[in-house]
């Protein structure tokens, strides 16, 4: 990613090894790691059974987005 903005340094709220690299599928860069990013619902416009919080795995290295689940992992 060429945004100077971007620092992997504090991204997401957990890293977990792997125990094989792979690519990412958007950036194409094997990893061998992947990190959590933690969801809060901020606000919805009806009476919601959906879960209040959820987790998103992104690539380490270019932030996309791998994998998104709500209610935990």
């Amino acid at each position: 990613m060429d945004d100077p903005e971007f620092t992997p340094d504090g991204f997401g709220e957990a890293e977990y090894m792997m125990e094989k690299a792979l690519p990412c599928p958007h950036c194409r860069k094997l990893i061998s790691s992947v990190v959590i990013v933690r969801l809060l619902r901020g606000r919805v416009n009806f009476v919601s059974s959906l879960p209040r919080r959820g987790h998103m795995i992104a690539c380490p290295l270019c932030q996309g987005i791998l994998s998104v689940e709500l209610g935990g992992i």
